[in-house]
């Protein structure tokens, strides 16, 4: 076989390299066919991967695909997605989306949070993969920051097996940072392939020195070279370094040692001697020159370098020329680069530290007198482990703020020691001390944080600053879980500064996860109370605040006239982190209480909508928010898509557990016992996150055989004041209850739930879910088939799907009792199919067992939806597979279905694998074929049969019999 290495052109390295080449081959065309790859090339410095993958380039092209390059640099490991910000400079061409040119060209001040980032990146990608297969090429991987490992793994993952992408990274084995190790092994895991690059063989380290002379070599050239190990880039300096020397010469077509070398010294066994070599030809200034842009990075601009040499660019030019001409430096672009990164950290292992560190301290001062971007200037001064100096802290004064937007990891060391250098009665220390304070919370690293304020505090001196670092450091602490000490840390803020409304906020929030919901109130109103005359901001607190109250409360009307207020005020601001909720969230949950689901499904969109294009800290609740809709509507396949999709945001409220809880839910309902596991989640001292614990222990307890003590646990809530602290819980919880109650026969239980609910049913009597309620309990209470029926009936049109099986369970065991056998098995079969359509095997299961205790039998019908195929597509999957047969990207579906891209795209995971399918083209086929089907409507609620339940209890109590109301 012939390799590609063997063709005319090949790059230097690939001699050898024939199996890796003929894998990468085979890749390429898989990702091409629509199944999308991913590939790391790992090896030790200067073994061919950079070469390997400049061949991966070139055979792209040749194949069709759109190549986007970028190379990560050691200096920039720590600036927020750097590496990844590498791969898009091609979006600077005409014709590219708007939303990408905006990424590349954004204020880079603005914080770009990696989840947004992603989305923006995955949708660029999905629409560049429907114009022609693309390959992502990054070389260098090992310098990436995190936040770019975390967005390439996460596009690694989506993309496999459904896109026509290729991702090929190259990794070096021999200095990863030690940083990035845990990161780096997670896309390690998640890669296709992993092709390890070893040393050449003796007959490929000959063709390559054959290549770079033109002549084969002779054996004391051979022996010469074999000190080079197989490596392709020791063997390329050693034969330069032989030449350069004039100790080559050529014969017939050999090359060998000419006449008298074999008297000269063996050439050194390591290439940094070897390239060091060349700097004999140099001139003291270009050397000079050459080691300070070896310490200012491996690629440097002409203008930095003459900066921080104090010297006129073309004077610098001059000296620079000298190692271009002996190959130490090439030109790219606009700037200056080592021929090989390897150049670089020659001259680096030998210089001295002390001269090592005041180069960078050198670089860091010059480069901040001229006003270079603010993340330059820090990488050479966190290097430099001497003292800042005046000047620096003058200009860390000056550009912190902007330096905490652009690389955070920076800003806390340099912050740092900023904060030891200046005195506290030093102006600039309040500066340092409240920016520390600030980034250690901005990157969650909640202890620090903490410690940070309680530093400054026990120095500064004037009430502003002690105001903000205790606010500070009630954050910190909220996002710890201590929410107590949290609001002792705020009342301390409070006392110094008692008009701040954003405080006052913060108070309330505290109190009502803690259920004190009086001083909820009290907090909330005089935030709203404080907010100074004209502002368009500030009231926004107090409505947010009260808007979660009434929610609370179940006053969900009032809450929408809070939420609308702040909205109103809102405008097309950008919705700040410490807000105590986003007003869109709580407006999405006030519809949904209204029984308004469409609405509340769309009020959820628009916010994430919103949450992703922006800073987005409220991102997860909105996940939840859908997650908790779709279960109330039945549509759990939907809801564990939103689930998938929330648990891949960055929890910013530690809603993570939420999740997981609402997972456990429906694996509970579903039978899927291995993955129910509610005894370990995130602690948060709030009664309210306690009570859904208890929620899925009580259920499991239930499938466990122990329903009493299932029925106790959530009583037991009742007991600790649920129903005064979150009046709210009582309608999530309350169907369960009672159906527990009623099965063991406990009316003693099931009075105590009727009047709990008749306690607090005012705020919502004008809905159907509270009505449905009402019947359910009286009929519960009185064994009274009609108003369980009816009670199913009212569930199902306010899309409470599982409690409206609840209620026509219950119906055909009291039905049976009284001897109406015809309609128990009508009703009997309606609750049957909603299990079945639901996938609640759990559920179906119990059922069962409770109808044949009553002496029902029925015949079983294969209700249950099935696991694969066309037929096992929710509506939302069926709708989705429609539109991408249309051509629509992932953007376009998730605007027409109200819907995130990255929630689409988890749906594109569960088609292709219920389809046993690998691509949007398949996928498009397989759509195509259905053509003469009508698609689902946009109203996505699950079907259920269309015979009324309360038709079927006619007999037992005529229509029109007037029915118990609170």
């Amino acid at each position: 076989m012939t390799s590609a290495s063997d063709r005319p052109g090949t790059p230097l390295g690939l001699f050898g390299r024939a199996n890796e080449l003929e894998a990468l081959g085979e890749l390429i065309s898989s990702a091409r066919a629509g199944r999308g790859v991913s590939v790391l090339i790992e090896g030790e410095p200067g073994i061919g991967k950079t070469a390997l993958l400049d061949a991966v380039s070139a055979l792209c092209h040749d194949a069709g695909f759109g190549v986007v390059r970028g190379t990560v640099e050691e200096l920039e490991q720590r600036v927020p997605l750097r590496a990844v910000r590498s791969l898009l400079s091609a979006l600077t061409a005409p014709g590219h989306s708007s939303v990408a040119r905006a990424l590349l060209f954004r204020d880079a001040d603005e914080p770009l949070p990696a989840i947004g980032f992603t989305e923006h990146i995955q949708c660029l990608l999905d629409g560049w993969c429907e114009e022609s297969p693309v390959a992502l090429l990054l070389d260098d991987l090992q310098w990436a920051d995190p936040y770019s490992v975390e967005v390439l793994e996460r596009v690694q993952r989506s993309a496999a097996g459904r896109l026509p992408l290729l991702m090929c990274m190259t990794v070096q084995t021999l200095a990863p940072s030690a940083g990035l190790a845990s990161p780096l092994q997670v896309i390690q895991s998640v890669a296709d392939r992993r092709l390890v690059l070893g040393p050449l063989a003796g007959e490929d380290v000959a063709r390559l020195t054959s290549s770079l002379l033109g002549a084969r070599p002779g054996p004391r050239l051979q022996e010469r070279i074999a000190a080079a190990a197989g490596n392709a880039l020791f063997v390329t300096e050693l034969v330069s370094a032989l030449q350069i020397q004039g100790h080559l010469g050529i014969l017939d077509g050999t090359a060998d040692l000419s006449i008298g070398a074999a008297e000269v010294p063996m050439l050194p066994a390591s290439v940094n001697e070897t390239i060091l070599q060349r700097m004999d030809f140099l001139s003291h200034e270009a050397r000079d020159v050459l080691e300070v842009c070896a310490v200012m990075g491996p690629r440097v601009h002409l203008a930095d370098l003459a900066t921080v040499l104090g010297a006129p660019v073309m004077k610098v030019w001059q000296q620079v020329r000298e190692a271009v001409g002996v190959g130490l430096l090439v030109e790219v672009e606009d700037r200056l680069s080592f021929r090989h990164n390897i150049v670089r950290q020659s001259l680096l292992d030998v210089m001295p530290r002390s001269v090592w560190a005041a180069l960078h301290q050198q670089a860091g001062r010059m480069l901040a007198a001229a006003d270079a971007p603010p993340e330059q200037v820090a990488r050479h001064l966190a290097l430099a482990d001497v003292s800042l100096g005046q000047e620096v802290l003058d200009w860390l004064s000056r550009a912190a703020s902007r330096l905490v937007s652009r690389s955070p990891e920076d800003a806390v060391e340099l912050l740092e020691r900023a904060a030891a250098e200046a005195r506290g009665d030093d102006p600039r220390y309040s500066v340092f001390s409240l920016e520390l304070t600030q980034v250690l919370l901005q990157i969650n690293d909640t202890g620090r944080a903490e410690s940070a304020a309680r530093n400054a505090l026990a120095t500064v001196g004037d009430d502003a600053t002690k105001a903000t670092l205790h606010r500070l450091m009630a954050w910190s602490i909220f996002k710890k879980g201590d929410l107590q000490r949290a609001l002792e840390e705020a009342g301390k803020a409070l006392e110094l500064w008692p008009s701040d409304a954003r405080l006052h906020a913060f108070v309330s929030l505290c109190c009502f996860m803690l259920g004190a919901l009086s001083q909820a109130e009290n907090a909330a109103k005089t935030a709203l109370a404080v907010a100074p005359d004209g502002d368009h901001y500030i009231p926004v607190y107090g409505h947010a605040a009260l808007a979660m109250l009434r929610v609370r409360e179940m006053r969900s009307g009032a809450a929408l006239e809070h939420c609308d207020a702040a909205l109103a005020l809102l405008g097309h601001q950008t919705v700040d982190p410490d807000l105590p909720m986003d007003p869109r969230y709580i407006r999405g949950v006030a519809l949904m209480d209204l029984d308004r689901c469409s609405e509340s499904e769309s009020a959820f969109a628009l916010g994430l909508a919103a949450c992703e294009d922006g800073a987005g800290v409220f991102v997860t609740a909105f996940h939840v928010g859908r997650a908790w809709l779709f279960f109330q509507s039945g549509r759990w396949d939907d809801a564990m898509v939103e689930i998938r999709a929330g648990q891949e945001t960055v929890d910013h409220l530690r809603m993570h557990s939420t999740l997981i809880l609402q997972a456990a839910l429906i694996a509970r309902h579903r039978g899927d016992l291995g993955s129910v596991s509610a005894g370990s989640y995130p602690h948060m001292d709030s009664s309210a996150h306690t009570f859904h614990q208890d929620w899925v222990r009580a259920l499991s307890m239930e499938a466990n055989g122990n329903s009493e003590g299932g029925l106790k646990l959530l009583f037991d809530a009742w007991e600790r004041g649920l129903a005064e602290k979150f009046p709210r819980a009582l309608y999530d919880l309350f169907p369960d209850a009672a159906r527990l109650a009623a099965e063991i026969g406990d009316k003693d239980r099931l009075h105590s739930l009727y009047q709990a609910l008749a306690d607090t049913i005012p705020a919502m009597s004008q809905t159907t879910n509270a009505r449905a309620l009402q019947l359910l309990c009286k009929g519960l209470l009185e064994d009274n088939a009609r108003l369980l029926l009816e009670a199913a009936d009212l569930f199902r049109s306010s899309q409470r799907v599982l409690h409206g099986a609840y209620a026509s369970e219950r119906a055909v065991v009291v039905l049976a009792q009284q001897g109406c056998t015809d309609s128990a098995r009508k009703a009997l079969n309606h609750t049957l199919i909603t299990y079945g359509e639901l996938g609640a095997a759990w559920d179906a299961a119990r059922a069962e067992r409770i109808f044949a205790a009553v002496g029902l039998r029925w015949r079983r019908r294969n209700s249950w939806r099935t696991q694969s195929g066309w037929a096992s597509l929710t509506d939302t999957e069926q709708l989705i597979a429609f539109h991408v047969a249309e051509g629509c990207s992932n953007p376009d579906i998730a605007i027409r279905l109200f819907l995130s891209p990255r929630t689409i795209q988890f749906h594109l995971a569960n088609i292709f694998g219920k389809l046993g399918i690998g691509s949007r083209v398949e996928l498009a086929v397989h759509a195509s074929q259905r053509k003469t089907q009508s698609a689902p409507e946009t109203d996505r609620s699950l079907a259920l049969p269309e015979a009324r339940y309360m038709d079927d209890a006619e007999e037992l109590v005529p229509r029109g019999t007037a029915l118990p109301r609170f």
